[in-house]
């Protein structure tokens, strides 16, 4: 089959995206939320000199590549307001009226530490890429070429109504190859891909009961009561409008092997230990703010993550839906914290609550008023303190037009802080997007993590390594911090 064929075949299948998608291209959030279109931006890095980092030059056949073989991405979504999905699709433009040079554009940068880099990050990230004077497809990308001492940065930009982490993820296996030339296969592994037949292998009488449960849990998620306004919370919890300020938060890289150890002494997932590590260091960072509420509630606090589960698929689309995850914040130990984790964990792996709240999205939301549809989803997000994705990536070390990738991250602006976890190279690369202006000392969270992996590790006696220890002590004077 030869391209035309591919992206004609591709273009049938692209020109009914699913209800998620097109309220994220009209607003999935009330006008007077004022929360500007969510973008995905892969964090590419290139250590070394600027020699090192792909230039416009190098990257436009990748653009070329891009808008041929994704209709998603060499075509404008319509902007008609409708709730009815069955008449929204993606508007194709003339490929060949696509200058690829006007997809790409260059920050020439002069820093020597990464956080300068992040901050120059905070500020394109937040360039709109749905203007009409654009008339572009709805990505980019952004080259942070720095000739400072710190690594230089190529921003893929992805609109959210593109599509998910997931498929995404999988865009950028064509254009990533192997150290040696070769193709890069897919990120996800097969046990996330063959979940459902797992899910769906239990007795007709459990899977019932399951449904029923989905169902009245998915129901009942509006009303839910919101979480307790922790010291971490207070300030942002249900807040109108939002605010507009995000600031990424990087954390030290997580050797892959020492959290698996973690994982095979807890006896859980790997998942399970990056959430209970989440809760330490909020039950860590509550403790030091002096938090009245988890004094008061103690293990019984409402401290919830809205866990974005994605629905892995061979195309670009936005197949994912949230479901909130109890984070055991006032869980007395590490072995009580990851216990519950994995309980909670494992609960939402074996029921259909997710494939319930995606049937609710695709099937029942698309027929109420689309105010409705909006105050709805508010109000399940206003609710809880943070947004958890962790996501997989390549497994080896990679190649984006030649250069060799150092760090992979992601960063993505939610109307909730947002947790995002992504694997490269054998390491976990974690970013914290928060409001710094509303959650003080936020800048904190990265060492306390740390210090909670630290905590969990020496409980089931697993060796921490050098470079996680520096981190977790990389600020000793965090209570001093914490006070001034």
């Amino acid at each position: 089959m030869n391209d035309h064929q591919g992206l004609e075949k591709d273009n049938k299948k692209s020109r009914r995206p699913s209800f998620t998608t097109q309220l994220m291209v009209q607003g999935t959030f009330p006008p007077s939320v004022n929360f500007q279109p969510q973008t995905i931006n892969a964090l590419i890095s290139f250590e070394g000199s600027q020699e090192n980092c792909p230039t416009e030059g190098d990257l436009v056949p990748v653009v070329e590549q891009l808008c041929r073989h994704h209709p998603r991405l060499s075509g404008i979504p319509t902007s008609g307001y409708s709730s009815r999905f069955s008449n929204f699709h993606f508007e194709p433009c003339d490929i060949n009226s696509i200058d690829p040079k006007d997809m790409i554009r260059t920050v020439e940068l002069d820093c020597d530490s990464l956080n300068d880099v992040i901050a120059t990050v905070d500020e394109e990230v937040n360039v709109c890429l749905r203007h009409k004077e654009r008339n572009l497809p709805w990505w980019e990308f952004v080259i942070l070429s720095n000739k400072g001492e710190a690594e230089s940065i190529v921003i893929f930009r992805t609109d959210h109504a593109i599509g998910d982490g997931f498929s995404l993820g999988k865009v950028c296996t064509s254009i990533l190859t192997n150290s040696d030339g070769s193709p890069v296969k897919d990120f996800v592994p097969e046990g996330m891909k063959s979940n459902k037949d797992s899910v769906l292998r239990q007795s007709k009488l459990v899977l019932a009961w399951k449904l029923l449960c989905g169902i009245g849990k998915t129901i009942i998620l509006p009303l839910l009561w919101r979480d307790h306004k922790t010291a971490y919370g207070k300030n942002t919890l249900g807040q109108l409008p939002d605010s507009g300020n995000r600031k990424a938060f990087i954390f030290d890289p997580i050797p892959l092997p020492f959290l698996k150890e973690i994982k095979n002494a807890a006896e859980c997932s790997l998942n399970d230990v990056l959430v209970a590590a989440l809760s330490q260091a909020m039950n860590d960072y509550c403790t030091r703010r002096d938090c009245p509420m988890l004094k008061k509630h103690g293990d019984k606090i409402r401290c919830k993550a809205m866990l974005l589960v994605g629905f892995p698929s061979g195309e670009l689309h936005n197949g994912w839906c949230p479901v909130p995850l109890d984070l055991g914040v006032g869980m007395k130990g590490p072995r009580d914290r990851i216990a519950h984790t994995h309980r909670t964990t494992c609960d939402l792996k074996s029921g259909l609550y997710p494939y319930c709240t995606m049937a609710l999205q695709n099937i029942i939301m698309p027929i109420l008023p689309s105010f409705l549809t909006r105050l709805i989803i508010h109000e399940c997000f206003g609710k809880f303190h943070i947004s958890f994705s962790n996501v997989p990536g390549p497994a080896a070390e990679v190649k984006l037009a030649g250069k060799k990738v150092s760090c992979c991250r992601v960063y993505v602006r939610h109307i909730t802080s947002n947790f995002l976890a992504l694997s490269y190279n054998n390491k976990v690369n974690i970013v914290l997007t928060a409001d710094d202006e509303a959650i003080s000392h936020v800048h904190l969270m990265p060492t306390l993590y740390m210090k909670g992996l630290v905590k969990i590790a020496s409980e089931f006696g697993v060796a921490v390594p050098e470079d996680v220890q520096a981190a977790a002590d990389k600020e000793d004077n965090v209570t001093n911090a914490d006070q001034n």
